[in-house]
């Protein structure tokens, strides 16, 4: 039956998977193969299909990624392809279409909630990567600024800008919406990769000059630089950020049927704390000329641990005589513990 329905998977991809596919190269999404392309691992196994997997370009998830494809190919011997795209919106829909079998960095339920509602019926919750983020305006500690507020009273100073992330990224969208929420005109979202943003900020911090700049939890730069949200434009205090939300592997509906029962478990279980998601983004921070497999590497090796920890609970899991099931399209552990 597996065999089955990985060959019918396979024609319905054939049509259905090639303008994801074509979007994802066109956008700069880089595949397996040298070190340009960031391949992680090389093994194969003829007993699974690869792995294919997508992440973005946010420090975070392009961790967890090709740590968790390092721990797939050398642990549980799973093949892995591992490609970058620029958003989640690609993201979620090369999953939605085939092209990609799974997303691990799925904001829900406000973030990503246009891309998860246009693409229901089509993905699946598998479980959750972390529990309990938090997203706003972001200031240095210096700074006079306390509330989203009063922006603009610091209208010259910061040069009508405010520095979102990645061009159609729902993030600059919410600032856009703290500003019209406060009635403030005149305001640029500037739309940047995720690492010129966070360069921006630093040489800002260098100068002590002001800059507002999204920001969100998990990252590293809370542990880099002193920095506080703005009052009234962050999680819990605005709506445009509404309550905290939780970070979600997303599948599409055949990946729990198609692939090992063990490699399914290991990403239904795989959830972060912040001191590994931490610790997991300063070696990635850190890793200067080292490719990014080469990070993951290291971050393995130096956290048996962590690993083993992950891995023992997908052995339990696959060991156990009840299927694996997704989680409710409506779950929320955040919003359920603010209930």
């Amino acid at each position: 039956m597996k065999r089955l329905i990985t060959a019918a998977r396979a024609l319905c991809r054939s049509y259905c998977a090639a303008a994801v596919a074509a979007s994802l190269l066109a956008l700069g999404t880089m595949g397996c193969g040298g070190d340009a392309s960031d391949s992680a691992g090389g093994g194969a196994s003829a007993s699974s299909p690869p792995l294919k997997m997508v992440t973005v370009n946010w420090i975070e998830g392009l961790a967890m990624s090709y740590m968790q494809a390092q721990v797939l190919e050398d642990s549980l011997n799973v093949p892995v392809d591992l490609k970058e795209a620029q958003g989640g919106g690609i993201a979620f829909s090369s999953v939605a279409e085939g092209d990609r079998d799974f997303f691990n960095e799925a904001w829900l339920p406000t973030t990503h909630q246009n891309s998860w509602g246009d693409l229901q019926g089509q993905l699946q919750k598998l479980g959750y990567t972390y529990r309990g983020t938090s997203g706003g305006l972001v200031v240095p500690a210096y700074m006079d600024l306390r509330s989203a507020a009063n922006i603009g009273e610091y209208r010259e100073a910061l040069g009508e800008k405010i520095y979102g992330i990645e061009a159609g990224s729902p993030t600059n969208d919410n600032i856009r919406q703290v500003l019209d929420q406060h009635g403030i005109e005149g305001f640029s979202v500037v739309a940047a990769s995720g690492p010129a943003t966070w360069q921006r900020l630093r040489s800002a911090i260098q100068d002590r000059q002001p800059i507002i700049v999204a920001g969100w939890k998990p990252h590293w730069k809370w542990s880099a630089f002193d920095l506080r949200y703005l009052k009234d434009g962050k999680t819990n205090q605005s709506p445009a950020y509404g309550p905290p939300e939780d970070i979600f592997t997303v599948v599409d509906n055949q990946f729990i049927d198609e692939f090992p029962k063990e490699a399914v478990c290991f990403l239904q279980k795989f959830e972060v704390t912040d001191q590994q998601i931490g610790s997991l983004m300063n070696t990635f921070r850190t890793r200067g000329d080292m490719s990014k497999s080469g990070a993951a590497e290291q971050w393995v090796r130096n956290h048996p641990g962590h690993v083993t920890q992950w891995l023992d609970q997908a052995e339990a899991c696959a060991a156990s005589d009840e299927a694996v099931t997704p989680l409710p399209d409506d779950a929320t552990h955040s919003r359920d513990q603010e209930a």
